[in-house]
């Protein structure tokens, strides 16, 4: 059974229901598991993916071949769209970082729903603009100010997309791992985990294993300078 409801800054959720309805009949179902690739970089091919149910992980090439996380997408996003719109090899790979399960779209399908529904068109325009924006604003951050306050824009950013608001603060719910912060935040992994002590400290963060929670969000964006953000 596919999920019923989607988080907030996903295509699923930004669609109509009728939009989304209709692009969740779209493709066959498939399984991956933790660590398997949905799409290779520079490979051909021209399918998108929805993502149904899981998290996966968007890793480029970095100097000396070294994989570099460049963004999370998970249940309710689409990827690998962009070569299904343009036609040209893919741009990135995409890993599942846990269990994962996805409608595989053609391009034909896809091209045919979008032509089809103008304001789905509207909502995966936005979608790719918003993640460029993100991607943007990463690289941005990654080499602005002190560490703490760069981790801590990225935590930001994590929680608006990705947070679920529990009692106890806003959990992440992407498992990502030190070093895989480290890479998404563009520090190294000794000043990433420097910076997350001094979090702790201060009582703004919790961790643990693959687990990160947002204590104290106002205190989060102080130390981003995104206070009244």
């Amino acid at each position: 059974m596919e999920t019923a409801t989607w988080a907030p800054g996903t295509l699923l959720a930004a669609l109509g229901g009728a939009d989304r309805e209709a692009l969740l009949r779209l493709g066959p179902s498939r399984a991956f598991g933790a660590g398997e690739s949905l799409i290779c970089e520079g490979a051909p091919g021209r399918a998108a993916y929805l993502l149904l149910r899981g998290c996966t992980k968007v890793l480029g090439s970095g100097a000396g071949g070294r994989a570099v996380l460049l963004s999370i997408r998970v249940a309710g996003d689409l990827v690998g769209e962009l070569a299904a719109l343009d036609g040209k090899p893919r741009s990135a790979s995409v890993v599942a970082a846990t269990p994962t399960v996805a409608r595989v779209i053609a391009h034909a399908a896809l091209l045919a729903f979008l032509e089809d529904r103008p304001g789905a068109t509207r909502a995966v325009h936005a979608a790719v603009v918003a993640e460029l924006r993100r991607a943007t604003r990463h690289r941005l951050d990654a080499h602005a100010g002190p560490a703490t306050a760069r981790l801590a824009l990225i935590i930001g950013h994590l929680a608006d997309a990705y947070g679920t608001v529990r009692g106890d603060g806003t959990h992440i719910e992407v498992p990502l791992s030190q070093p895989e912060l480290a890479s998404l935040a563009g520090m190294s992994e000794p000043t990433v985990h420097r910076a997350l002590a001094e979090l702790r400290v201060r009582e703004i963060v919790r961790t643990g294993y693959r687990q990160l929670v947002v204590s104290d969000p106002e205190a989060l964006r102080d130390v981003a300078g995104r206070r009244g953000a």
